[in-house]
């Protein structure tokens, strides 16, 4: 239980590096939190190749079970969107799926579910980290690279969603050209929409607020369930009162440094 605890720590002893210092890879960022915790049981083997090889993720109150490549395991730990903001990765950690099941216990899960939410997400991440660490032997580095962005901003006819009071929402719901809720803050919608516009996309609307809306848009050159056959950057504009603007901006890119194929257990 103790390794959960300490996850309280790590959060608030990271979140007070200076973000230069983060970045730099000074002895600020490397020595101001302990230890990370980890998972209790981990399994990582090579996906057989005459398995299915479509790729699959599946998030449990103790931890996850996947069929991914290592590139999914990097982002999702490092809290990546977009694959170029990953750099020297290999060509096998690309292409080759792993099945991997990572949990805790039953006591540590239950600790980690009583977590406020913003130390569960950087809990998660600093044990996806050294989940790689260990098995991958994956060592990174952190550089600015700028990188073509999109620039969310609120449209000249403006907003055209309904915020909800604070207490409200929180959910939402993805498909094929498809994205609604019932009240989120614009940040989640802006990491549900990098992929399909294939952008990261840096929100400057200012809007502090959760909103309910439903967007549609044409997916694979044809209308999402015959809804709308719109771009989704026309579909947000005219369905949320929001627009793209294209950009070039200093994106922080994970550079590969070491990593190697883990061995099968």
């Amino acid at each position: 239980m103790d390794k959960f605890v300490v996850a309280v720590a790590v959060y608030l002893a990271v979140a007070t590096v200076p973000a230069v210092a983060q970045l730099q890879g000074t002895p600020a960022a490397n020595s101001a939190a302990p230890k990370s915790p980890t998972w209790d049981i981990v399994s990582v083997k090579p996906h057989k190749a005459d398995d299915s090889v479509d790729s699959w993720w599946r998030n449990t109150p103790a931890g996850f079970s996947a069929n991914v490549p290592v590139r999914s395991l990097i982002m999702s730990g490092y809290g990546l969107f977009m694959p170029d903001q990953v750099s020297g990765l290999p060509g096998w950690a690309e292409k080759e799926n792993f099945d991997i099941e990572a949990r805790a216990d039953a006591d540590n899960a239950e600790v980690y579910n009583k977590f406020p939410r913003v130390i569960r997400d950087k809990e998660r991440d600093l044990m996806m980290q050294a989940l790689l660490a260990d098995r991958f032997k994956l060592r990174v580095r952190h550089e600015l690279k700028e990188l073509p962005v999109y620039n969310l901003v609120i449209a000249k006819d403006g907003l055209k969603m309904k915020e909800v009071v604070p207490d409200q929402g929180g959910g939402y719901s993805m498909g094929a050209g498809r994205i609604s809720s019932d009240g989120i803050e614009i940040s989640s919608l802006v990491a549900s929409l990098s992929n399909p516009v294939g952008r990261l996309i840096i929100d400057n609307t200012g809007l502090k607020g959760k909103y309910r809306f439903d967007l549609t848009w044409a997916w694979n050159d044809g209308p999402s369930s015959g809804e709308n056959g719109s771009s989704i950057f026309t579909a947000l504009q005219e369905q949320l009162g929001l627009r793209l603007e294209p950009a070039k901006a200093p994106v922080e890119v994970l550079v590969i440094d070491h990593i190697e194929r883990p061995s099968e257990n």
